[in-house]
């Protein structure tokens, strides 16, 4: 783990101008990090989802309401999709029959809507549950630093903040919990800027799939006021 006594500075990667926010971030203990996953989980109802969940959850739907062939093929492509680990992608045309199966599924198999449901709720909350307990203060930010009764920086705070200068905070600060020597296990950034607390596991990209079938034939779907001010902080 990182220390928990060093102050990190964060500043949204696209605030280049001058007075940009720069948030002052410390990074949690193996406590706190277990802390962050039990809210998330029980709380909130946002607890990680592994890859094994979504591939087994993709298998069901497929199968239940596709024919025999079209769900063995899809299934085969979404096993050769989680076997590459992201390493390399599959050909187009597959890849474009996954994405699709993707979306089938969730409209129209349960058990597979609720694990998109719970993966959106983690990637919503995660960066504001971390910036509550990890953010020791900022600069250059209208809004005043304060904390709530639970020592944590309270919400109305948090309402002061740009959206997306928050959430790019609260993702650098989830991130300070899983130092890259562990990166293998841990949440790693989204396709954006943020550093979003979607684990390897997490992602249904590489996990699942439903769509079209062999031969472009459809299987049947039932699948900012922040600105320039005086430095805030707060021990």
């Amino acid at each position: 783990m990182l220390s928990t006594k060093e102050i990190h500075r964060h500043t949204p990667p696209w605030r280049k101008d001058d007075g940009a926010p720069v948030f002052l971030l410390r990074a949690g203990s193996v406590i706190d990090r277990a802390m962050v996953e039990a809210e998330l989980a029980g709380e909130h109802q946002a607890g990680r989802i592994f890859a094994f969940e979504f591939l087994e959850a993709f298998r069901q739907g497929v199968t239940a309401l596709g024919s025999a062939d079209d769900a063995a093929y899809l299934i085969g492509l979404a096993e050769a999709e989680a076997a590459l680990e992201g390493s390399e992608a599959l050909p187009e045309g597959e890849a474009k029959t996954l994405a699709e199966a993707r979306v089938e599924l969730g409209k129209y198999w349960p058990d597979y809507r609720a694990l998109l449901a719970q993966q959106a709720r983690r990637l919503e909350i995660a960066p504001i549950i971390a910036l509550r307990r990890f953010c020791t203060g900022w600069e250059n930010v209208a809004a005043p630093f304060v904390r709530g009764p639970d020592g944590l920086l309270s919400l109305d705070a948090l309402a002061r903040l740009d959206p997306l200068d928050m959430r790019s905070a609260g993702s650098a600060a989830y991130g300070l919990l899983y130092p890259k020597d562990l990166a293998g296990n841990s949440p790693q950034p989204s396709q954006s800027d943020e550093s979003l607390p979607l684990s390897t596991a997490d992602e249904p990209s590489k996990k699942d799939g439903k769509s079209t079938g062999k031969d472009g034939r459809k299987t049947p779907a039932s699948s900012s006021p922040s600105g320039s001010g005086a430095s805030s902080t707060s021990g």
